[in-house]
């Protein structure tokens, strides 16, 4: 039986804290592509399937908010796991942005790349994972 790779999106518009991740989301087996901006990975994510996004949620031209909706609202894999990791985890309505947006996971900066790791493997393998009545 073949095995797939999961395939993350990381938008993270600060280039060494986005290679940590991808550099650990790498070496956990998994194919990571990395977007600079929601923008950018709006577009990143339209063209190709993906088995989790990973996104910042202060960025330029798009904010990781506007991606989570834009994602939600699309008619493109609409279902994915969605983390969205903040510096501003006291002053963001974190229920109502889980809730609006369906999001799998929220992590505060500073977080280990090891939590990243685990949340990701956590959130491909529940979507992977058949349900009771499959």
């Amino acid at each position: 039986m073949a095995t797939v790779t999961p395939r993350a999106l990381v938008v993270e518009d600060n280039r060494v804290m986005a290679d940590v991740v991808r550099f650990n989301l790498s070496r956990a087996g998994m194919d990571v592509e990395v977007a600079f901006n929601g923008r950018a990975a709006l577009d990143a994510f339209n063209a190709a399937e993906f088995d989790l996004v990973i996104t910042d949620y202060q960025m330029p031209e798009m904010s990781g908010e506007e991606l989570c909706r834009a994602i939600r609202e699309g008619n493109h894999n609409t279902l994915v796991p969605i983390l969205l990791v903040s510096a501003k985890g006291y002053e963001l309505d974190i229920e109502s942005l889980v809730q609006q947006y369906s999001l799998s996971r929220v992590l505060f900066k500073p977080f280990s790349p090891r939590d990243v790791v685990e949340t990701a493997r956590s959130l491909v393998e529940t979507v992977a994972s058949p349900g009771p009545s499959e």
